[in-house]
């Protein structure tokens, strides 16, 4: 009977071994989730002095932030309980956010990278010395708290852009 007992822990042992090692090397899956500037955000209301700003919900406790300056519109990405601002985009105040969706890279549920598409600016000129003339479109990939070496672009002329966006991505988070 002592026999039995000892043969019946050893297995049980090899099986809890066997459970914790599939979950320890469960396989990298990536995905997406994607933040609507037109329909996810809510407007703040400005002060005296302040213009009004836009509050959007993001993926994974982060939070996208549209703000505006004279001549300029910020996008940024705040971070979970820290409330540090991951810097997006700046572009001139032609720039329609709510045209634009925000996709969040994700590696196994949780926000890495994200991928938005803005103007793409030439030289700057007396007139406006923040942003220049639009001379195009670019997906920006831009890596959140953690991945702040992920900082890429691809022209939206480039054939499958997004894809090839979000392969820079998935390629930059395997090899950080």
């Amino acid at each position: 009977m002592k026999q039995l007992l000892t043969i019946c822990l050893f297995c049980l042992s090899l099986l809890a071994t066997s459970i914790l090692a599939q979950k320890a090397t469960k396989p990298l899956k990536f995905s997406s989730a994607y933040t609507n500037l037109n329909k996810d955000c809510k407007t703040i209301k400005g002060g005296e002095g302040t213009d009004d700003a836009s509050d959007c919900r993001g993926i994974g406790g982060y939070r996208i932030r549209v703000w505006f300056s004279a001549t300029t519109q910020h996008i940024g990405a705040e971070t979970p309980k820290t409330k540090d601002m991951v810097n997006l985009a700046t572009q001139g105040l032609d720039f329609d956010q709510n045209k634009v969706k925000v996709e969040w890279r994700m590696a196994n549920g949780k926000p890495f990278v994200v991928i938005m598409r803005v103007f793409k600016y030439g030289e700057t000129d007396e007139n406006n010395p923040y942003v220049g003339k639009k001379i195009g479109e670019e997906l920006i990939i831009k890596g959140l708290k953690g991945f702040e070496k992920i900082d890429f672009k691809v022209d939206t002329k480039t054939r499958s852009a997004n894809a090839k966006a979000r392969k820079l991505a998935d390629n930059a988070y395997l090899n950080k």
